[in-house]
Parts: C-alpha cells; structure tokens; sequence
C-alpha cells in the first residue's frame, strides 16, 4: 500500500470517528444511513436512493449482513443530464452472494452507480482497507462479476480482510468516469 493510500484511510478514519459520541447518534441508522431528519435535507433524488423508494429489488430470503459505506459517491457528469449517485457495500464472509461471494475471513466490496449502463471494457474501481485488528491492509480491485448485466454498473471483489474490524476507502474510475471516494467501517466474525 502506498503512502498516499494509506493517509487516505487515515484521514477516511479520522472522518468517521465523532467529536463526542452525542454527535454521531442520530445522523446515521442501524444500516450506516443517513437519518430521517438528516434525509429530509438531501435533494430528493439522493434521499430516495437511502429510503430504497426508488425502485429495485427485494433483498433475497437468508441475505448476508452487510454493511452500506457511510456516504453514496458521486460521479460528476457521469450521466446524460447530471451526476451519477454510486453506492458501495462491504458484505463479510461467509456468503455465496452477491459475487464472487466470500469464504470466513473474507469481504465482498460491491460497488453500483444508478442510472449508468452496464460495465464496459476494464474498470479501475478499487477498495483500499486496513484492519485495525490484524494490522492487515491491502487493496481490492472491483470487477465485473455479472451482476446487473443490463446496468446500472455493478462491479464486486473479494478481499482476505482477516476476521476483526475493518476500515476501507472505495475510490475509482467505472467505465471511464471518476467517482468521489466513500468510506466505512464493519466487523467481520
């Protein structure tokens, strides 16, 4: 891991962690969402994405925990007429889905940008992460796996994150569009 890369999960780190525990209580729900006062202050797009009124499809029976990246990302320009809305999703192991699925001690990353087409050609989506238990870092990148093939892009991989808590830092290009980078923190058991 460069030196670059590893100031950035430093400072995604920093970023998480609240001043006083009263501040960061009621600006996210149990999933790592914005809460509904905070949702009441997004443009109406944005806060339809974190509801899940804007369509989609129903979570599979028995699905994997997994954790939502504290904030969606944006792809400036990415689609006719605006900015693409990105979420990624941190899925700990062991789970066969979503794709490639992960083994005990693993994480599937999955990264989606709404309204874009399917995956085209080589993508540079990558999630750098670092466990604070194991010490253990490196860097995954996010490929076509299959999901979606229609669109929007969705692009997973899986990372060897060891079990413990986890911080890692989604960054990238998906079909040739740079996205703002989003963070999280979770547990793998």
């Amino acid at each position: 891991m460069t030196g670059v890369y590893l100031k950035r999960l430093c400072i995604a780190a920093l970023l998480l962690l609240p001043a006083t525990p009263a501040q960061a209580a009621p600006l996210l729900d149990e999933l790592g969402r914005p809460a509904p006062h905070i949702l009441e202050q997004l443009p109406p797009p944005i806060a339809d994405f974190f509801r899940g009124t804007g369509g989609g499809v129903p979570m599979p029976e028995n699905a994997p925990h997994f954790t939502q990246f504290y904030w969606p990302s944006l792809g400036l320009g990415c689609i006719e007429g605006g900015n693409a809305v990105a979420s990624t999703i941190a899925v700990p192991g062991p789970t066969e889905i979503p794709l490639p699925g992960a083994k005990a001690g693993e994480t599937t990353f999955v990264f989606t940008a709404l309204g874009t087409p399917p995956a085209q050609g080589r993508q540079d989506m990558n999630v750098h992460w670092f466990n604070i238990n194991t010490l253990q870092y490196g860097r995954t990148e996010l490929e076509f796996h299959g999901i979606n093939p229609e669109g929007p892009i969705t692009l997973s991989g899986t990372a060897a994150t060891g079990h413990g808590t986890v911080i890692a830092l989604a960054e990238g290009a998906a079909n040739q569009c740079s996205y703002l980078p989003t963070a999280a923190l979770f547990e793998v058991k």
